[in-house]
């Protein structure tokens, strides 16, 4: 695992030191300079999360062990287990999408070179990613290594790019899951199970003391997401609104683009929009299912109790349960705003402002 992390870290290194480099060459070059600073944003943006969750690593594999230990590798009932594997089909669906299109888009930054090579002599070859040297690096066996070294170099950006997102959303998942698990327990603990009163309100209050326990250790498991990914998911809103924003540019200003280079930029563009979108999806389903708890409390056949003092407080409990309820458990950007549906659509009309602004500028400079 350390040697993993050494070589990621190396790698994510090598592929910023190249991609700064053809940044400072290209600033004449808008369109070149727009493709330059889209690579070196997005390889910074690997650095950042590597680091980030290097420096909180034992924290990282603490919310791994928790969530190993009490959601994952446990007997469910049939509703649970239900519930449970709708989780995992829909993480699944993420995941996997998530996964193709890096995989895809990495995949082109490799195999675009060798199309374009073609009939070309061997002096006058491209790389994936350009490289500035006035020694002979395009001549054989020199391009040959040096290809193979963007690939190795670069090869980590593509994973550490999606897998703490899809971590992220696993967590949001998982946690969606319970709450709604939890729903159906706090709404069921008043269903008779024994003739006698006495028995059945001890058990009622016994059902209801698990319920709040579940509760208060899903709300530390949120709180625990929370502050692992506070600094990233900052990171993630900034970056992700300058990256679709450039793709946007790249796409539609580039004007001697072959037909795999638009599909790459409608790679690049579909990818990080989906991402997004994946990503304030799960956070935004996690905030609503934490929310509906209040409505189970609410749902609960409290007035079956036949005590009056039984009664009388188990509903000042249920208020308090309600009340708790209604304070919402989310994931916030760097500690300042929720993460919902609404981040999405906020960091999309910021794209695509910064996008007009962009054409418009490029239109009066032709002019």
């Amino acid at each position: 695992m350390d040697a993993l992390v050494v070589y990621t870290i190396s790698a994510v290194l090598g592929a910023i030191g190249f991609t700064t480099v053809d940044v400072f060459k290209c600033v004449n070059d808008i369109e070149k300079f727009t493709y330059s600073s889209m690579n070196l944003i997005t390889v910074l943006f690997c650095l950042y999360k590597v680091v980030s969750f290097a420096l909180k690593r034992r924290q990282f594999l603490d919310l791994i062990r928790y969530a190993k230990k009490h959601f994952w590798y446990i007997e469910y009932e049939e509703y649970g287990a239900a519930v449970m594997n709708e989780c995992m089909r829909r993480l699944t669906g993420i995941v996997a999408f998530a996964i193709f299109m890096c995989h895809l888009t990495i995949s082109i930054h490799y195999i675009r070179p060798l199309l374009e090579n073609r009939g070309r002599n061997g002096s006058d070859r491209e790389f994936p990613f350009r490289l500035y040297s006035n020694l002979p690096i395009k001549v054989s066996p020199w391009y040959e290594i040096l290809y193979l070294a963007q690939i190795f170099s670069t090869w980590p950006c593509c994973y550490t790019y999606f897998c703490f997102d899809n971590f992220l959303c696993q967590m949001n998942i998982t946690a969606t899951g319970q709450f709604v698990i939890l729903q159906k327990e706090l709404r069921e603990i008043c269903d008779k199970r024994n003739e006698s009163t006495v028995v059945n309100e001890i058990h009622v209050r016994s059902r209801f003391v698990r319920c709040i326990r579940r509760h208060q250790q899903l709300i530390a498991f949120v709180e625990d997401i929370k502050e692992l990914y506070r600094s990233v998911m900052l990171g993630v809103v900034i970056l992700l609104s300058f990256l679709i924003c450039m793709e946007m540019v790249q796409l539609m200003t580039s004007s001697s683009s072959s037909a795999l280079s638009t599909f790459h930029y409608c790679v690049y563009v579909g990818g990080s929009i989906t991402q997004l979108y994946f990503y304030t999806m799960s956070c935004d389903n996690l905030t609503g299912a934490s929310l509906a708890i209040s409505d189970a409390a609410y749902d609960v056949r409290w007035f079956i109790i036949k005590s009056g003092a039984s009664k009388n407080q188990f509903v000042k409990d249920l208020s308090m349960v309600i009340m708790r309820s209604q304070r919402a458990c989310t994931l916030t950007v760097g500690g300042f705003a929720p993460v919902t549906l609404q981040t999405f659509t906020s960091i999309c009309h910021t794209a695509f402002s910064f996008l007009a602004l962009v054409r418009q500028t490029l239109r009066d400079n032709e002019q």
